[in-house]
């Protein structure tokens, strides 16, 4: 057969099939041959959707307090922008495909009407004040500096400014993942505030401390839950000048306080800590991340292109990204954290390379062994603790 009779043969097959794809085209049916370029194209991994990118402080903040000045003294809506990342032009809107974070700023004697919806949301407090609050299914949270206050998804929640004194806080939300799930809801309370609990007694805050009614089964979803900037930093100086993981370093998650397990079903929250000098390896998952710096300065490097980190920058890693992160300064580099890695775990969609390091460790061993050995070594401890 010569060349010239295989390419007609090749082009009579690939009219036929043209003919045939536009005959069940109108029956809505697709021949599964029309995803192979889709399936070629997924031939080591998915590419990154959007691009790293970092949110300047000196610039996000000015154009808050503009915001807060041309929306005038009532908002349209929240005071609020939204950061946007330049690589995602289709779709929902995000700083990554999963997940939206931008800064809010609520004015002196401001109340925030209250209302509901089925994105999870999350606040972590960058200029805050002591009699700042935010109410969440009925319970007030206290907003002071760097702490992290939870609203969960469908909890009731509106925020309160008594003080003559702008508070200012980072909004984080699985927006993209909710919507591409199709299953926004969205629903005002009606009124601006919300009523609190008439009793300290009845908060499921007080239900998630180290004491608990035990004649109450215990709740471990939608827990207004504020985890406080006085009791994190305590633990991040116990910890010193410990490295911690060579490509995140010291990176403490913000527990589910029943569970133990990931601050969200949907989101982990870690606050990160680098030592002077910390150079990360580079590494990437599928899952993407936001980032907020809490104090110090370094850089992080994404897909190759090095960002320079400094207090009140936001940032956005993208899903499947090589990043690392560095500290090149003499003071350490704390960071603030949010990951969509426990909705890709859920769903079986975690993955990391060049290594696995989520959850991959082993926990401090029992310091102490016996002098003259009755049992064997292990034989007290659980499955889960390590010999």
């Amino acid at each position: 057969m010569t060349d010239t009779t295989q390419l007609d043969d090749a082009l009579r097959r690939t009219d036929a099939i043209d003919a045939y794809d536009q005959q069940i085209k109108s029956d809505h049916i697709i021949g599964q041959w029309s995803f192979e370029p889709m399936l070629d194209a997924a031939i080591g991994g998915p590419k990154p959707r959007g691009l790293g990118h970092v949110w300047p402080w000196s610039t996000t903040r000015p154009h808050l307090a503009e915001a807060s000045r041309v929306l005038g003294p009532q908002g349209v809506g929240r005071t609020s922008i939204v950061f946007l990342n330049p690589g995602i032009t289709q779709g929902v809107p995000g700083s990554t495909h999963t997940i939206s974070v931008g800064i809010q700023i609520m004015r002196a004697q401001e109340v925030c009407w209250s209302h509901r919806h089925s994105m999870s949301a999350l606040r972590f407090v960058i200029e805050g004040h002591k009699d700042a609050f935010t109410v969440v299914d009925g319970e007030p949270l206290p907003m002071e500096t760097f702490d992290l206050l939870l609203t969960p998804r469908g909890a009731w929640h509106d925020h309160h400014n008594p003080t003559d004194e702008e508070v200012v806080w980072l909004d984080v939300l699985d927006l993209g993942l909710t919507a591409s799930l199709n299953q926004a809801f969205f629903e005002p309370f009606g009124a601006a505030s919300q009523p609190q609990r008439g009793s300290v007694t009845d908060s499921q805050g007080l239900r998630t401390a180290a004491v608990r009614p035990v004649w109450e089964h215990a709740r471990e979803s939608r827990l207004p839950v504020r985890y406080a900037w006085k009791d994190i930093e305590p633990v991040l100086d116990a910890y010193t000048d410990t490295v911690g993981d060579p490509y995140d370093g010291l990176a403490l998650r913000y527990a589910n306080p029943v569970t133990g397990g990931p601050t969200f079903q949907t989101m982990d929250c870690w606050v990160q800590q680098l030592v002077p000098g910390f150079e990360g390896k580079a590494h990437r998952r599928t899952s993407s991340s936001v980032g907020f710096v809490i104090s110090g300065s370094g850089a992080i490097e994404i897909d190759g292109v090095r960002h320079a980190l400094t207090p009140g920058d936001s940032f956005a890693v993208p899903n499947y990204a090589w990043h690392r992160l560095v500290n090149d300064s003499s003071e350490p580099l704390r960071l603030f954290t949010t990951h969509d890695i426990p909705a890709l775990q859920a769903l079986g969609h975690f993955y990391e390379e060049p290594e696995a390091r989520i959850g991959a460790s082993e926990p401090p061993r029992v310091p102490a062994s016996p002098e003259v050995p009755t049992y064997r070594s292990d034989i007290f401890l659980a499955s889960d603790e390590s010999r």
